[in-house]
């Protein structure tokens, strides 16, 4: 058992790191606010034949977790967990305002769990839930555009095994997406809002991110990011793949981009899992690059 000294001091941490997390996320949007002329809304469907694809690597940690019961930004210790991600994700036009979506993933994760001074090490890798989907475009210009898509969950792994590498089953992922451009600000918006269902029934989550992007140097953009998400039972028993999944979240992120002239993107991120209800708190670092063609 953890001495009341390192729970009280575990306890208190988690608000000074949301704290550091909102003014890190204020800072960049300030100074999005500052940024050059450069920053374009453009449309969401690429035309037919272009596109862009972004290989990262993405790596979190946390040893804290959020309240089973309650969402807020309060923690307790928990287990120990370490995720390495390799990730794959891309746009490709089709034409017609159409354009197929991709996100790949391999990830290796290490979970250490100490109960009655003895600890568990635990670890597992392998394909994780790949997403593919199909975009259409409705409005299309520079100061605005929006866009309907649909994406399919596919289990590349189990959430049996323990530590589970994600959610193990099928789901389906509506979406409506707005890109815009106020005209008093150069800055850039993206915005989306959708459902995640699960095919089993048992659990459904509603997600939204907002992300503002302008250059503050040249070649340089930097960007903010909120996403949330929340989920909903919808059945009376809940498998262990239901039960990973059902959970609250509040996530804040900034990311600088350097955009060079051939059209290589390399860029890197900072995200804070800052309040939650169930599952892991979690920092997570994003190193990657963004090829358009």
């Amino acid at each position: 058992m953890k001495p009341v000294r390192d729970v009280v001091e575990a306890r208190t941490a988690r608000p000074t790191r949301a704290y550091f997390s909102c003014l890190l996320l204020s800072a960049a949007m300030g100074g999005l606010l500052l940024g050059a002329s450069r920053a374009e809304a453009g449309a969401y469907i690429p035309v037919a034949g272009s596109g862009d694809v972004s290989a990262m690597v993405r790596y979190a940690f946390g040893d804290q977790a959020f309240s089973p019961t309650s969402f807020s930004s309060s923690t307790s210790p928990s287990s120990k967990e370490e995720k390495t991600q390799l990730r794959v994700t891309g746009e490709q036009g089709l034409g017609n305002g159409f354009s197929l979506t991709y996100d790949l993933r391999y990830g290796f994760l290490y979970r250490s769990k100490t109960k009655h001074g003895h600890t568990t090490d635990n670890t597992n890798d392998g394909l994780q839930d790949e997403e593919v989907g199909l975009d259409y475009g409705l409005t299309q210009t520079d100061a605005f555009s929006d866009a309907l898509g649909l994406s399919l969950i596919i289990p590349g792994s189990s959430a049996v095994k323990i530590p589970g590498l994600d959610s193990g089953q099928y789901a389906l992922e509506p979406d409506y997406m707005i890109g815009f451009k106020p005209g008093f600000w150069d800055i850039t918006g993206l915005w989306y809002a959708g459902s995640r269902v699960f095919t089993d029934g048992g659990i459904a989550q509603f997600r939204t991110e907002l992300e503002i992007e302008a250059p503050v140097f040249p070649h340089l953009d930097l960007s903010g990011k909120v996403f949330y998400v929340r989920s909903a039972q919808l059945s009376g028993y809940n498998s262990l793949r239901d039960s990973g999944e059902l959970y609250n979240l509040l996530r804040l992120g900034v990311e600088a981009r350097y955009k060079m002239d051939d059209g290589l993107e390399p860029f890197v991120a900072y995200e804070d899992y800052v309040a939650g209800k169930g599952g892991h708190a979690d920092q997570r670092f994003t190193l990657g690059i963004k090829i358009s063609f």
